[in-house]
């Protein structure tokens, strides 16, 4: 009589869909809204980062929900940051919100880059025979 194989794990029923659910762009951009990641939405939906990548460039309206999902969010944090710099006088949001939207730095800036930097290489000091000489050699067309 055989035995049962028992070193080898059975595969599990149901695993990981291979096609979005029937409501995905709802829930992706939810999730998304939410500030779930690319693998958190993924969690969510009960499969792998990767297939869920595969699933958003063949989906392009997933693609757009999982991206509108994420400037809600941004939306929402902008203007949480917002009201807090502009009706609760909270200088930190607003000096962050100069900074992140507005391009403002601290400090002196002229130390730092952007400037245009030229450096000129002289000869070192000739006698003026030697300067004579060299002129001479140029004139002649020798070098």
């Amino acid at each position: 009589m055989t035995k049962p194989i028992t070193h080898r794990p059975l595969k599990r029923p149901g695993g990981k869909p291979s096609k979005p659910p029937a409501n995905a762009l709802a829930l992706v951009r939810e999730y998304a809204a939410d500030g779930f990641s690319v693998v958190g939405v993924a969690a969510k939906l009960g499969t792998t980062p990767k297939t869920f990548n595969k699933w958003l460039e063949a989906q392009p309206e997933l693609q757009d929900a999982f991206d509108a999902g994420r400037e809600s969010e941004r939306w929402a944090l902008h203007n949480k940051l917002f009201r807090l710099a502009m009706e609760q006088d909270n200088a930190p949001a607003a000096m962050f919100l100069l900074k992140a939207r507005h391009g403002y730095r601290e400090g002196d800036q002229s130390a730092q880059g952007g400037g245009v930097s030229v450096t000129i290489a002289l000869p070192g000091a000739m006698s003026r025979e030697q300067y004579a000489q060299k002129v001479k050699g140029t004139i002649d067309g020798q070098r």
